[in-house]
């Protein structure tokens, strides 16, 4: 029982790993973002601020400025690579994705199954 316990933890965390990170940021909602202007705006955040405050205040402080200016930290989409790419080439690769996770968790369970019927003999010896 133990070994399945542990098994089935590392089949948990392979799929979510599966899954990938989320990529996020700083955008300013309702208008085009220009890296130029975020570097502008950070650095007159950063002369701002007292340097004598440790690492996480000196955080907390450059986001609320950034704030101030209209930016907010959050969940980016997925820059496309080449523009003219239409709405059936995005299904498809976000199909492909799918299929390819979809196998590799198949892969894994199968892999899993194999492994509980080998021990299971082996334990019968």
């Amino acid at each position: 029982m133990k070994r399945f316990s542990i098994l089935f933890i590392l089949i948990v965390f392979v799929t979510v790993s599966c899954a990938g990170a989320n990529k996020v940021g700083w955008t300013k909602p309702g208008f085009p973002f220009y890296q130029e202007e975020f570097e502008k705006d950070r650095k007159q955040c950063i002369q701002r601020l007292d340097n004598s405050l440790d690492s996480e205040a000196f955080g907390k402080a450059l986001e609320e400025c950034l704030a101030k200016k209209g930016y907010s930290y959050e969940t980016l989409p997925e820059p496309s690579s080449d523009k003219e790419k239409g709405k059936p080439a995005e299904v498809a690769k976000t199909v492909g994705k799918v299929l390819l996770v979809t196998g590799l968790c198949i892969v894994l369970v199968a892999a899993l199954a194999g492994y509980v019927v080998v021990s299971a003999l082996a334990g019968v010896h």
